[in-house]
């Protein structure tokens, strides 16, 4: 009976890990023109429909992968307190044990991000690649399509169209921090064990992304303040000076 849950669990564990990989690749995809020209069309006409109205695509790709990992980690962890994990470690040698243990050792003490171990590090290094590389592609895809030409039509210089676009990025690249800004402090979490990490350890996690979104945040907002100033339209400040105060109210809100 042990050995039948092990391999239910091993086999579980596996299809999450799927699962993840899926998703990532969707979220690594999403800045490029393949994705936004080709994959996103044809699953908005297969998806979209009058059950879930325009919200189809959406709701696949951002909220179906989360859903359906959470509820396999429940039944993962439902079935490892009824095996017993303790006696089947002992029973193998304590091999699995012994693994885990070595990805939880901290691989930084001193340093500006505490004291981190390797499975964080790791995630920590995948989340700061995934934002370098959505900015960058997002910047290159859109800077070749600004030229003297197309920047003329719209009353401005190259470098104030580079500018907008940059400003524009830098938000959208900020919105992926808010999109995981909260799975880290989720206490009954059932994703987190499944992976290795505890509510505890992972409040780092959370606070890391409210840095990150607030530097992301700010450089977007003083790269808009620039590009209205030399395009005189400097009046548009006064507006988004209010929304970004709320969002920072609300943003300071929940880190403290």
């Amino acid at each position: 009976m042990a050995l039948k849950v092990e391999i239910v669990r091993a086999a579980m564990k596996l299809l999450v890990m799927l699962v993840f990989l899926g998703s990532l690749m969707l979220w690594i995809m999403m800045p490029t023109n393949t994705f936004r020209k080709i994959w996103l069309p044809k699953t908005r006409v297969e998806l979209n429909s009058t059950y879930f109205g325009l919200q189809g695509t959406t709701l696949l790709i951002y909220t179906f992968p989360i859903l359906f990992m959470a509820v396999l980690g429940c039944i993962y962890l439902h079935l490892g307190k009824k095996l017993n994990e303790h006696k089947a470690l002992e029973s193998n040698g304590g091999k699995q044990g012994l693994d885990m243990r070595l990805w939880k050792k901290p691989m930084v003490v001193r340093g500006p991000l505490g004291v981190v171990s390797s499975i964080e590090l790791g995630f920590f290094t995948m989340f700061i690649a995934l934002l370098v590389w959505t900015l960058s592609t997002y910047l290159h895809n859109s800077f070749a399509t600004i030229t003297p030409k197309s920047a003329a039509a719209q009353g401005e210089q190259v470098w104030e169209a580079k500018l907008e676009s940059t400003a524009l990025r830098l938000g959208l690249v900020g919105n992926i921090c808010l999109a995981f800004l909260f799975f880290p402090v989720v206490r009954g979490s059932s994703l987190l064990p499944v992976f290795g990490l505890t509510s505890e350890a992972s409040i780092k996690y959370h606070i890391w992304l409210g840095h990150m979104v607030m530097t992301l945040f700010t450089v977007h907002g003083i790269c808009y303040i620039i590009y209205w100033a030399v395009t005189n339209n400097i009046s548009r400040v006064h507006n988004s000076l209010f929304c970004y105060n709320f969002e920072l109210v609300l943003m300071v809100f929940y880190l403290y």
